[in-house]
Parts: C-alpha cells; structure tokens; sequence
C-alpha cells in the first residue's frame, strides 16, 4: 500500500501555513535577539542615571543626619521603576543602615546592586546601595514578544485568509470544474462544458480541454458507429445485406425453442443456383455479383415477414420458415422460389437477360436434425439430390440420402487412394470406317480395378471425381496412359489407329491442360492427328467463351477436336460454328430403336446431313445390331463404334488397324 497523500487543497492550506507561520516566528526570535542587544545598554543607562538621582537626594539628608528626610529621599528613590530597594550606609560610626524597600518587587526576586560613595564638598559623609531589578530586560523583551506576537498573528490570519480566498477563487473551484470536466468525459451522458469566462492559465486548460471533449465525444461517436457497423457486418452478408449464417444460426435457436414449446414444425431450404460459376466466367465477377444481389432480393421479396433468409456464401441461400402447417406449405414456398429464379434477370450493363435456375434441399425441424447444423447438413443432402435429379427442382430430405450421402464420401476417399496406388487401367473400344471395313481408331476408356468390388465402369466415380477435383490428376493422368499406350502399339507395331480421350466440362476449363497434352505428346513421341479429343455438347455450351479458348490452345498441339454425345445438349449452327469440331459422334440413345422408330430415324438423318453440310466426320456410336449399322451406312454415316464391333477390352484385345470383322452383339 503507498502512502497517503494529500489533496491539492489540503497541500495548498499546508503551504499557506507555513509559508506564513514560519517566517512570522523567525520575526519574532530575531525581534527578540536584536531588542535584548539594544535594552541591555538602555537599562544600565537608566541605572546609572538612578544612581546620580539618588545621589543627589541624599546628599543633604546624609550630611544633616536628618533621618526622616533622609527616609523621604529614598523614597523617592525607590519609586523609580528600576529600583527595588535603596540603603545608606555608614553616615557615621556605629550607625544602622537605612533601607527603604519598593513594595513592588518581591523579597525573593535576584537584585543587580550597584554602590557608590555620598560626597559632600569632597568629602564621603555616606555609602549609597541601590539594589535593580535583575529581570527588568526579559520583562521589556517579555512585554515586545507579546505585542509582536499579537501583531504577526492578526498579520498571518489576515494573509491566510486573503491567499486561502484568493486560492480558493482562482485555483481550488477551477480544478474542481476541471475535475468535473474531466468526469464528464467518460459520462455517457453527453454534458455541456463550462463557461470559462477568465483568460488565465486554468481558463486556457478549461476551455482546451473543452475542445478536447468535444473531439473525444466526436471519436466515441465515430467509434460507436463503426461498432453498430462492425456489429451489422458481423451479422449480415456484406455484398447482399442479408443476415449470414452467424445470424441465422441464432434466429433458429429462438424460432427452434419456440416449435418444440409449442410442438410445431418449421423448415430449412438449402437452395444453391444453378451454374452460376458460369455467369462469372462469361461476364466476369461484378456482373456475377449483381446478380447475386438481384437474386437475393427477389427471394427475399417472395418470402413473409417471420421467414428468414441468409447468404451462405458464394451462390448459396439458407431460407428458415419458422412456422409451416405442413410439408404442402413449404412445397409450395419452394416452387414459388424456383419460379421466381427462372425469371430473366436484367441488369445495367448487359445487353441480355441473365437466367438462373436454383436447386433446393429442404429438411423439417425436429424429424431431420435436432440442431441447427445437422439440420442444414440434411438441407444439403436433400439439395445435391435436387441436382442429381437435374437441378431446377426441389427434394425433401430422406435418411437413405444420408447413407448415400456417407457411402459417397467412403468412395471419395478410396478413389483418392485409388489414383495414389495406380489401380485405374484403361480400356480400350475401337472405332470402324465401313467403307474400308478397317479400324480407325480406339476410344480409351478409363475403368477403376477397384480392390474389393472389382472392375468399375466410369459412371460409378468419374462423379465423385468431378466434385473432388480429382478429375484434374486423373484425367491428366488418362491423357498420359493413353499416349503411352499409342506409342508402345505402334513401337510393337500393332498400330491401333486414332486415339481418342474424354475430357469432362472442368478439364475444358483448365488452362494448364494445353501444356500438359503437349508436354505427354512430346514426351511419348506422338505426332499431329495422332490423338482426338472428345468433349461433350453440353459442357462446352456450359462454359462459353472459357471454353471455347482452351479449345483453340489445344488445337495448336495438333490434336483433333470431337464433338460427343452429339444431339443431347442445346447445340446452334451459330455454336457448332464456334467450335468448329473435326467430328460429331451421335449419342447411343438414337441409335438404341434404329431403323425401325420414325422419328430416331428422322433425328439421325438430320445430324447425318448436317455434319455432311459442315464437311465434319459423323460417328454413330452404340452400334449394337447388324440392322441399326446397315441402316447407318445406308444414309451415309459409315464410321461406326459400339458392342458389334468390340467391347472396350484391354488394348492386346482390341483389334488394330485392319480389316475389322462384327462381332457379335452379346449383354
């Protein structure tokens, strides 16, 4: 603990004290020094002069004998001030002295004796004694130390008093109004500052430090409105305003007590939009931003005032419907959402109109999660299984989405292991020109020697592969394997023609894949229109522009471009311009009830004329009957791949370049 120590005012009354206290009793010591040295020789002049006086008062009494006078003179002697007693002696032999003693001093009180000889005409007729006072100095000093003192202290009461007032006026109060100032700085209370009227040096304080107030006030304020702002932005999406997960995640808890008090149901939607990736890619960020905000704005007008709905983050919404009488409600809440999402959104800027679609989960509260992040989890679920449907739609969450759920992420993880410990081969099918009846080229075909369920086609992970991003080092490493596979046939010389490789919609969008085809060609010694590529009508139409430039990067390696699964996607001359493919392959599915379905038969005809129109190689893929290829051939679409030919087999099965002979069709 540290000592105590004392107030302004208290140190300010102190000092006042003894800045006047101590010099008055310095006065009076030094009063009394210099007075003592100046009474001493006054008072032994007075003495002296006593002695003459009463010299001279005795003289003829002395000389006469004339004892009453005699008594009558030293009377007079002793009523002088300084005289105590007055004695004659020896007047004449055998003679008593004659005493005559002051009533005024005491017997007891110290005599200075002074004694000196009566004359007369020259002679001595007597001996005077005078006895003095011996304390007549220190009763003179006694006498000035008491009026000095009554004068010093009314002059020190009167100086306390004037410099306590003056103290008080001019610097006790204005500390005391700066203290208050100063209080009302930390006030929450805004208060205004005093007046102060005096240009002194505490005025100057006051009123700086009123400007310093008013400035502080002005930073809390700033600072109080930054924090209602961070508190805003720490609870809502910055692009859209809307409320963010933190904030929905609260509202829920409150909306989630209110349903089980009252035992009601209420609704999670989880709506993702549909290929917004590619709305970025085409028109860039800020476009993709605005349409965010378009979005959100009109999901939010579509909703009633006790629905929540929050941005996720990215192309996500959570949509919270506290009270739902039934499952019919928040179909129709959905469906109203869904329409609203397909409707053309203009923006300023843009030529045309945007369309989105959205894909939307929905789990109820408390049959699907018992809190606010599994229920979001089974809004997900049932979400993904919205756009394994084909998106655009919604779907109500069901457990065994939940086993799916688990079951797809167990092959997540065995297909990672799978691409570490090289258990992927390749297949390969080949492609037949009936117009030389040889074999042109193979299709390689990835398949996955999985360790427990044994050979796996591509639909059963090429998904999983997509949505982990594996299909990058896969495909790359397909597009590897191929070319070595391509060079060791011909090194063996067993020339198996073209080869052809599939690349999915994301490896379309990957810009090192130029560079890394070309660097497997130089690699494996693969030369211009050795290699075809196959790409999908509708990834490419997906991914627009980008697309169409990674396009244009790997035709300058010298590969050949396929367009696959020809008639499935949405394609325009104006599209099929653009990309300008070296082949178009029609889908299987046409190909499936040929020659005797009408209007597959008018469909296949029309592609058939359209790539003879376009100078592009037309191949009918999913030739399985002696019939559909006759019937093929027949309209001019003599190159052909399917199970007549050959099932994709490992590469010492399929047949080289040379005359190719039907096999038969088998499951």
């Amino acid at each position: 603990m540290g000592k105590p120590q004392l107030s302004i005012r208290a140190t300010v009354l102190w000092a006042i004290v003894i800045g006047m206290v101590v010099p008055a009793l310095m006065f009076v010591l030094l009063d009394q020094h210099l007075a003592r040295e100046s009474q001493e020789p006054l008072v032994e002049r007075n003495r002296s002069a006593a002695m003459v006086l009463a010299v001279s008062l005795v003289t003829e009494s002395a000389w006469s004998l004339n004892e009453p006078a005699l008594r009558t003179a030293l009377t007079r002697v002793v009523a002088e001030p300084s005289v105590c007693e007055a004695t004659v002696l020896d007047m004449q032999p055998g003679a008593n002295p004659i005493t005559q003693s002051a009533g005024r001093c005491a017997a007891s009180l110290p005599r200075v004796e002074r004694e000196t000889a009566v004359l007369f005409e020259g002679q001595q007729i007597a001996r005077l004694r005078l006895g003095f006072d011996s304390q007549e100095v220190d009763r003179l000093l006694a006498e000035r130390r008491r009026t000095t003192l009554w004068m010093v202290t009314a002059q020190v009461l009167f100086g306390v008093l004037v410099l306590a007032g003056v103290l008080s006026a001019r610097l006790l109060r204005p500390i005391e109004q700066l203290r208050q100032q100063a209080d009302a700085l930390s006030s929450p209370k805004p208060a205004a500052p005093p007046d102060w009227a005096r240009d002194d040096e505490l005025g100057q304080l006051g009123r700086h430090l009123g400007v310093v107030h008013g400035q502080i006030r002005g930073f809390i304020g700033e600072l109080e409105a930054k924090n209602t702002q961070l508190q805003r932005l720490a609870m809502h999406d910055q692009l859209t305003g809307l409320p963010n997960r933190r904030l929905l995640r609260e509202l829920f808890e409150h909306a989630a007590a209110n349903a089980r008090r009252d035992a009601a149901t209420l609704a999670l939607l989880f709506l993702d939009l549909d290929h917004f990736k590619a709305v970025n890619d085409t028109h860039g960020h800020s476009v993709g931003d605005e349409l965010l905000v378009a979005v959100s704005q009109r999901l939010a007008g579509a909703l009633r005032e006790s629905d929540v709905i929050c941005r996720m983050g990215g192309d996500e919404f959570l949509v919270l419907l506290p009270r739902v009488t039934g499952w019919e409600h928040v179909a129709l809440t959905a469906e109203r959402l869904l329409n609203l999402l397909g409707a053309p959104v203009t923006l300023e800027g843009i030529d045309t109109e945007l369309r989105v679609s959205g894909s939307i989960g929905i789990a109820l509260y408390p049959a699907d999660g018992a809190d606010f992040d599994a229920l979001a989890r089974t809004a997900d679920l049932a979400m993904y299984r919205s756009k394994d449907l084909g998106r655009a739609r919604y779907s109500f969450f069901h457990p065994d989405l939940d086993t799916d759920f688990r079951a797809r992420l167990a092959l997540e993880g065995e297909l990672a292991e799978a691409l570490e410990q090289g258990q992927f081969v390749l297949h390969f099918q080949t492609i037949t020109d009936l117009g030389s009846g040889a074999v042109v080229g193979n299709e390689a075909l990835v398949r996955w020697q999985h360790p427990e369920r044994g050979l796996l086609p591509p639909g059963e992970f090429m998904a999983a592969a997509e949505r982990t991003g594996l299909i990058h080092p896969l495909g790359r490493w397909i597009l590897d394997a191929a070319c070595a596979q391509l060079a060791a046939s011909k090194a063996a010389g067993r020339s198996p023609g073209r080869m052809a490789v599939n690349l999915s919609a994301s490896q379309v969008l990957d810009p090192g894949l130029p560079q890394a085809l070309a660097a497997a060609m130089r690699r494996h010694g693969i030369a211009p229109g050795e290699l075809e590529l196959e790409l999908t009508e509708g990834s490419l139409l997906t991914e627009g522009d980008a697309a169409i430039a990674t396009l244009d990067s790997l035709r300058s390696t010298g590969v050949l471009l396929a367009l696959d699964d020809f008639g499935t996607g949405q394609s325009s001359l104006t599209h099929l311009k653009r990309l300008r493919p070296d082949k178009l392959k029609i889908e299987g599915g046409f190909v499936r009830d040929l020659p005797a379905d009408s209007r597959d038969r008018g469909l296949v005809e029309a592609m058939i004329a359209m790539g003879r129109a376009l100078q592009v190689t037309v191949v009918a893929k999913g030739v399985e009957t002696a019939a559909q290829s006759d019937w093929l051939r027949d309209q001019g679409c003599v190159v052909q791949q399917g199970f007549l030919f050959s099932r994709p087999a490992p590469i010492e099965a399929a047949p080289t370049a040379q005359a190719a002979k039907p096999a038969a069709a088998s499951a």
